[in-house]
C-alpha cells in the first residue's frame, strides 16, 4: 500500500482531497498511517495525526524510529477523544470550529498540511446521523481549499447507511489494501 498512498498524496498535493478510509486490520492500519506520514513529509507537508490512546503509542514509536528531528517537528498529534468529544460528546459545530482553528495557522503561513483523523465516538443518541452530517459539513468547508484530510473509520463500527453517506462526501475510498476514486452520488459501498 506504500506505493498507492504515495501516488495518491503526490496526485492531490496541490489540489487537496477528502479520503474515506474504511479499515479492518489494526496492523495494516498502522502501516498505512506511516505510509501517509512518510509520503506527506517527502513533499514537505506538515502532518496532523488525530488518533486514539490505543494506537498513538505504537505510531509514536514508529515515528521516533523512522524520522529525524526536523521531520518529527513537522508531525503534530492530537488525541482523537479530545478532538471529537471536546464537549463530552460528538458535537458538529464544536468539532468544525476546532478544525478551522487548527488549520488556520498553516493556511495563514501557506504551510502545506495533511491530516489523518481516526474518527471515533461515544455511544450517543442519533450518532450515525450526527456523524454523517459532520462529514457533509466538513466536506463543504474543505471544498474550496487545497487541504487533504483522511478520515479513518473502523469497519466494525460503521453500519451500511453511514458508509454510504461517508462515501458520498469524500473524493477517495480507501481500504487496508486499496484506494479508488469516488464518483460522488454515483458510487455505493460494496
Amino acid at each position: 500500500m506504500q506505493k498507492e498512498i504515495q501516488s495518491l498524496i503526490n496526485e492531490v498535493n496541490t489540489t487537496g482531497a477528502q479520503i474515506f478510509y474504511y479499515f479492518h486490520d489494526q496492523d495494516r492500519y498502522i502501516n498505512n498511517v506511516m505510509a501517509y506520514v512518510t509520503s506527506s513529509l517527502e513533499l514537505g507537508n506538515h502532518v496532523m495525526i488525530i488518533e486514539n490512546d490505543r494506537f498513538m503509542p505504537i505510531i509514536q514509536g514508529k515515528i521516533n524510529e523512522q524520522f529525524n528531528e526536523d521531520q518529527i517537528d513537522m508531525i503534530h498529534t492530537i488525541n482523537n477523544y479530545d478532538f471529537y468529544c471536546y464537549r463530552g460528546n460528538f458535537h458538529n459545530e464544536t468539532i468544525l470550529k476546532y478544525l478551522k482553528n487548527m488549520i488556520a495557522p498553516y493556511q495563514e503561513k501557506k504551510l502545506p498540511i495533511k491530516t489523518w483523523a481516526h474518527v471515533e465516538w461515544r455511544d450517543q443518541k442519533e450518532i450515525f446521523q450526527t456523524l454523517g452530517e459532520y462529514e457533509q459539513e466538513a466536506d463543504q468547508m474543505l471544498q474550496d481549499t487545497d487541504f487533504t484530510t483522511l478520515c479513518a473509520y473502523d469497519a466494525n463500527r460503521v453500519p451500511q447507511t453511514l458508509k454510504d453517506i461517508l462515501i458520498d462526501c469524500h473524493d477517495y475510498y480507501m481500504t487496508d489494501d486499496s484506494i479508488s476514486i469516488i464518483n460522488r452520488n454515483k458510487v455505493k459501498a460494496e
